[in-house]
């Protein structure tokens, strides 16, 4: 494979302004299904992660517009008091979770996460807003006195910048502003931070060296406390303000101190200089006793409450660690913790998201998200060798030229001549920004959309002085298409139908036919396929519909099958029937198509569900697919992708193919389904897993069965960082196999998906089998050891809880599994951050156990263990937290017998003569293909894909691919073999890491060596 590492893109990662988790921290419990982090970029984009199990999947980016930022960030939950009319009694529960922003205008702005679009706001008037809180949620002892309307919503404070105080209502699914709380001050100091220290009081910080206490009933002041001034004689600004769980109020400032005030009295307990610059924010544990605080500095420090003195309960606050996890300016920080997780979450100018364990945080590593999106931001041209690139506004294209002789790649000065050109840069005009693109196969078009409109380019090479360029041209799309917007766009391999993911989720499909002229413009039709999912029934959440949010799109390499997945783990499949005929002409169709195809958007789903209502578009029709739905995984689809047909366009035909013209069907349409062996696709899940489909009977395929998911290598599952994005080599199927590559941010793995995987693991230990396929689905109720199995050829099979042509296996326990059911062992799950340290690192000095802090006295004496009280770290590896899979292989290893002694059966006889050859070729080992490969040595990939075959003239150092490799762990290191396969594709690698950023002077304190 020739690679060519690209980091000429000008890619910009957004500064981190704003963090928030959507439920409260309680220890208590384990952490809910529906907990997600939200993270507000410089640029007013806002992503949505999921920590579930320490995986921290970026499952959306909500798209924000021009001239926006996201510098505050909220949830609310409003709790909902109903009376039981059978006991008289109240009872309550919990309603919608509702994400809000503020940033950089006099607007609060909510967000609906099912269409990911802003879904109203408020404006107060009074000036820009520079902070905002969310109002507690009632307590269970305050539940049964809520009996006025509207009194389990929360209240959002929003501090302005000509000192006012607003308060906004939540109430009724609604967002309004209420009233102003505080006038400005005289002088119109910025309220620059805000903290409810219960749902009636409220505590400001402000830009003039005072914090102000208000009563929120009575709207008064009930006390002012003053930092005085610097050093230098200015004010001191209180940029952060946070009330602990006992109500004491921590201050930081830009003195860099952290102020500890009383909760009574409200007077200067203490103060802490721990920081060389301004303390930017404050997070806190669940019990308040440990106190976080990031700065300008870099630090992340962590407070302690230690005894004053020895024999005394009297305690104060210390500094106990220090760490610089970020390489700038630190901005935001989030303490979240339960039963399972206990993380510290902060980000800033360095675009990237930094977890560190709280509760064993000396003895676990901390971890670093991807900066990038987790989307792959690139799209590629095989045939014309173009590749796009694409952010807020702007899609940028480039051309990739062919490796020549590397000694004419040198121009008259004798240096190395660029293999790259920039030829031409869009700039989309709407004020939202771009939520996807796409170049077309041939490199004809390009299509990019925001959340209110859909745009097309078509592209015109031409020659400028020597140099290539391209000439582009607006394309007019239906209306239907063009005005609703969509949040993915793109073409199908053939390049005729260009498709859009709808904000609701629905799928339409537009036919486009290039012209023989490139001068002229190509013909798309008026008439528009959608295609609606099918219902299911899923469990009721805080977070609605956005679960079936659609995240992956992928066509099969023959353009006949569409494949769609979400969130929740939901496949949905649509199959085109008939041959393509340019000159059908459809009877039934009106004179104004484009009018029936905005009249029949205003249907119901329902309608739209029928096969009957999809139009005929040059005798093709896109259908659902007949033999049902796929089985709904178990966690969410982080990518889709059919296996290449390798085999002649043979097709599969029902019986009902003789059909003919008559007068009700003047132009018949055949109904036609596309080869079995196009219909073959590889899901990727959340949690790693990997499933193959036969698309045309709806259950895993073959290879599937005999391979699941606990077979897949070792160096695959131990990855942290999610996969991205994948491609495939198949150009010498003989010699390579059929190679699956992976990517993630950091990562690239080849998985070869024509042979079986290994039943061994790295550490010699027979692996279980576990499919990854939900229990509540109804279509297979796969759960760890039963499986599909297709059935007799009996007409009278019983279809309930089973598709037909499937059967379920009971799922039978075998002695190899009650043998390890007796001997496993359970295991401890992190916290959310990093591995373990391993105790020979812990006791070599890395992740120290102690911790030293100055005591009373100005000693180093004393020694603190910051886990000492770690009260609930051996409570979380409870019996169905995560232990070793011991599920039943036995079927597993049942299908790869019957496969070898298939192929036994099926090979022809050897000759004596034959039979000697065949004993010299074991004697000697030959060359044999890799079965997997994983390297490490890219960094912050924005996106691979493939730019076309590679040149016969490419250089062969220009590749890293593996070309051997032992398939048996057992053989030795000089038994590999190294091929030079014979045909290579050419893929490009868009690189974006962080010192290629530019950033911003940092902080520089005078001790850059001291961490």
């Amino acid at each position: 494979m020739d690679i060519h590492r690209c980091r000429f893109v000008p890619y910009p990662p957004q500064p981190i302004n704003a963090l928030a988790f959507s439920h409260k921290s309680d220890p208590k419990k384990r952490a809910p299904s529906d907990l997600r982090l939200a993270l507000g970029r410089n640029n007013g984009d806002i992503e949505i992660w999921n920590p579930s199990n320490g995986l921290w999947l970026q499952e959306i980016s909500l798209k924000g517009s021009k001239s926006t930022t996201i510098e505050h960030l909220a949830w609310t939950q409003d709790l909902m008091v109903d009376e039981d009319a059978a006991t008289n009694a109240q009872k309550s529960s919990k309603g919608p979770l509702r994400l809000f922003s503020t940033g950089g205008s006099t607007a609060v702005t909510e967000w609906d996460l099912s269409t990911g679009t802003p879904k109203r706001t408020a404006e107060g008037n009074f000036g820009d807003i520079w902070c905002m809180s969310t109002q507690p949620q009632l307590k269970d002892s305050e539940v049964p006195n809520a009996l006025s309307p509207g009194a389990g919503s929360q209240l959002l404070a929003a501090g302005c910048s000509d000192g006012t105080i607003i308060l906004f209502s939540t109430e009724d699914d609604d967002l309004r502003y209420v009233r102003a709380l505080v006038q400005a001050p005289v002088k119109k100091s910025k309220v620059l931070s805000l903290a409810w220290r219960d749902r009636k009081t409220l505590v400001a910080g402000y830009e003039d060296s005072t914090i102000r206490v208000v009563d929120v009933p009575s709207r008064r002041i009930i006390r002012n406390m003053s930092l005085g001034k610097s050093a230098e004689g200015s004010a001191l600004v209180v940029w952060s303000v946070k009330c602990l769980p006992d109500e004491t109020i921590v201050s930081g400032d830009s003195s860099g101190e952290l102020k500890i005030w009383d909760s009574k009295n409200f007077s200067l307990v203490q103060r802490l200089t721990s920081h060389r610059a301004d303390i930017l924010d404050i997070a806190y544990s669940a019990s308040g006793d440990t106190i976080f605080s990031v700065s300008v500095d870099r630090r992340t420090v962590t407070y302690k409450q230690v005894p004053l003195h020895s024999g005394t309960q009297k305690t104060r606050w210390a500094e106990v660690a220090h760490k610089r996890y970020h390489q700038y300016d630190v901005k935001c920080a989030v303490a979240y913790e339960s039963k399972d997780l206990s993380v510290l979450v902060s980000g800033g100018m360095d675009t990237r998201p930094v977890v560190v364990p709280i509760r064993r945080s000396q003895s676990e590593y901390h971890r670093g998200l991807p900066h990038l999106p987790q989307r792959s931001q690139i799209s590629a041209s095989k045939s014309s060798r173009l590749f796009i690139s694409w952010w807020d506004h702007e899609v940028m294209i480039y051309q990739v030229r062919r490796y020549q002789n590397p000694q004419n790649d040198t121009d008259s000065d004798g240096y190395a001549e660029s293999h790259y050109d920039t030829l031409a840069k869009l700039v989309l005009q709407d004020k939202e920004n771009i939520q996807g693109a796409q170049i077309s196969p041939d490199g004809q078009f390009v299509v990019a959309a925001t959340s209110n409109s859909v745009k097309s380019f078509q592209l015109r090479k031409s020659a400028l002085a020597g140099r290539p360029s391209l000439r582009t041209r607006p394309l007019e799309l239906p209306h239907s298409v063009a005005r609703l917007g969509a949040r993915r766009v793109g073409f199908s391999p053939d390049g005729k139908w260009l498709f859009c993911v709808r904000k609701d989720n629905a799928v339409a499909l537009t036919k486009l036919v290039p012209s023989e002229d490139p001068k002229e413009q190509p013909f798309i039709s008026e008439k528009t396929v959608k295609l609606y999912r099918q219902s299911r029934n899923r469990p009721s959440s805080a977070l609605g519909t956005y679960e079936q949010t659609i995240t992956q799109i992928t066509f099969s390499s023959d353009s006949r099958v569409l494949a769609v997945g979400d969130l929740c783990g939901a496949i949905d499949t649509w199959i085109l029937e008939g041959h393509e005929d340019l000159t059908f002409i459809d009877s039934a169709d009106s004179d104004d198509s484009s009018n029936s195809s905005d009249a029949s958007s205003s249907r119901d789903s329902s309608d739209e569900d029928d096969d009957s209502s999809s139009p005929v578009i040059h005798a093709q029709k896109w259908i659902r697919n007949p033999s049902g739905s796929i089985p709904t995984l178990e966690s969410a689809v982080l990518t889709l992708t059919f296996r290449p047909s390798l085999a002649s366009s043979s097709h599969t035909t029902h019986d009902n193919l003789g059909i003919h013209a008559t007068r009700q069907t003047p132009h018949p349409v055949a109904q036609e389904l596309p080869s079995a062996q196009t219909a073959h696709l590889i899901a990727i899940t959340a949690t790693h897993q990997l499933l193959e489909f036969d698309v045309l009977s709806s259950r895993l395929s073959d290879w599937s069965r005999r391979n699941p998911s606990a077979y897949l290598p070792h160096d695959f599952t131990r990855i942290k960082d999610r996969v991205v994005g994948t491609f495939w080599d198949c150009t010498d199927v003989k010699s390579k196999g059929e190679r699956l590559w992976l990517y993630g941010s950091t990562w690239i793995f080849m998985l070869d998906v024509s042979k079986d995987l290994s039943q061994v693991n790295q550490n010699g230990h027979r692996r279980g089998l576990s499919h990854g396929i939900s229990d509540g689905e109804k279509i297979g109720q796969l759960g760890p050891y039963a499986v599909l199995e297709p059935l007799s050829n009996s007409a009278d099979a019983s279809t309930s809880g089973q598709q037909e042509g499937q059967k379920l296996l009971p799922a039978t326990p075998s002695p190899m599994k009650q043998e390890h059911e007796n001997t496993r062992k359970k295991r401890k799950r992190n916290t959310g951050a990093g591995d373990t340290i391993r105790l020979a690192e812990r006791e070599s000095g890395v992740g120290d156990t102690f911790r030293r802090f100055k005591g009373t006295g100005g000693d180093d004496s004393e020694m603190i263990d910051i886990d000492a009280n770690d009260t609930l770290g051996n409570g979380i590896d409870d019996g169905d937290m995560d232990m070793e899979n011991s599920p039943d292989d036995t079927l597993a290893l049942m299908r790869r017998a019957e496969k070898a002694e298939q192929s036994t059966t099926a090979a022809p006889k050897v000759t004596p003569s034959q039979q000697t050859t065949k004993k010299s070729t074991q004697q000697n080992p030959t060359k044999r293909a890799w079965t997997h490969w994983l390297t490490f040595e890219y960094h912050s990939i924005l996106g691979i894909t493939v730019i076309g075959p590679a040149s016969s003239s490419s250089p062969s150092s220009s590749t890293t691919e593996p070309t051997a490799m032992v398939t048996d762990s057992k053989t030795d290191e000089h038994d590999s073999v190294e091929t030079k396969a014979s045909e290579n594709i050419e893929v490009i690698i868009v690189e974006r890491p962080l010192h290629d950023v530019d950033q911003v002077p940092r902080f520089d304190g005078g001790q850059e060596w001291d961490v």
